[in-house]
């Protein structure tokens, strides 16, 4: 696993923290490479709550059937590591954490977009200083 690059910049007495080599890795380890950008790590249509997890036998089979091979823990695990650097994402991942006992489409399209979001911004880093 890829982990966090250091640089200063000793003039201007600035530290920056980039993730932007792991980010590239966990948009290729769950297939979203390719994916479009976004601008926000959450949509206004993502209200989510319990109501949206499976329930039935049959909404646990169709959340499987959407799940594509990926584990909805590993993703939001992904995320939590990647929120070190990008305190911009930590509300979306937080919520999207909560429902990983029993998440649904909908909980899994909101990770999904976190990852979109960290794709148009994979440059992004944190600026430590004065």
């Amino acid at each position: 696993m890829l982990g966090i690059l250091v640089t200063r910049d000793r003039e201007k007495r600035l530290i920056y923290l980039s993730q932007s080599a792991y980010i590239h890795q966990i948009l290729n380890h769950f297939g979203m490479r390719d994916a479009i950008p976004v601008s926000t790590p959450l949509a206004i249509k993502h209200n989510l709550s319990t109501s949206q997890s499976p329930t039935s036998k049959a909404e646990k089979h169709a959340y499987k059937d959407y799940l594509d091979g990926i584990h909805y823990l590993s993703l939001v695990g992904s995320l939590l590591f990647a929120t070190q650097t990008r305190p911009d994402i930590q509300f979306a991942v937080s919520l999207v954490a909560q429902f990983g006992g029993n998440p649904g489409v909908a909980h899994l399209e909101a990770a999904k977009r976190i990852l979109r979001y960290l794709k148009g911004t994979v440059d992004f880093r944190l600026v430590l200083g004065k």
